[in-house]
């Protein structure tokens, strides 16, 4: 398989349009997915996982994220929290969010 053929392929399991919808980042981890052997699902299982923590970082204060973030983020999740502002809610407290979110996660408008 081609990496032509492997990016249509990820488009047609994910129902996108072949050529549309991709972000210069997950094409960058198709491209690498793909030389490094990923079949398409391994990719989707990948990408999945790697949104659900990004989903999550992007509202968070630092710019890094530790290994111990990740995993009070994967501790929500199994616990049951599906949203992103769950995982804040459960996980994260208020002065390690961006302020823009604390509505959505705790329901306050300035902390």
């Amino acid at each position: 398989m081609t990496l032509h053929q492997y990016f249509d392929e990820f488009c047609k399991s994910v129902e996108v349009e072949p050529g549309y919808g991709i972000t210069g980042q997950v094409a960058a981890e198709l491209a690498a997915g793909y030389e490094i052997g990923l079949t398409i699902d391994q990719m989707r299982q990948f990408l999945a996982r790697r949104t659900e923590i990004t989903s999550v970082a992007a509202a968070l204060k630092s710019p890094t994220l530790s290994a111990q973030d990740i995993e009070r983020i994967l501790e929500a999740r199994a616990a049951g929290a599906v949203y992103p502002k769950d995982v804040l809610a459960h996980a994260f407290r208020p002065d390690e969010v961006h302020p823009k979110f604390h509505a959505a996660a705790f329901g306050e408008t300035d902390v």
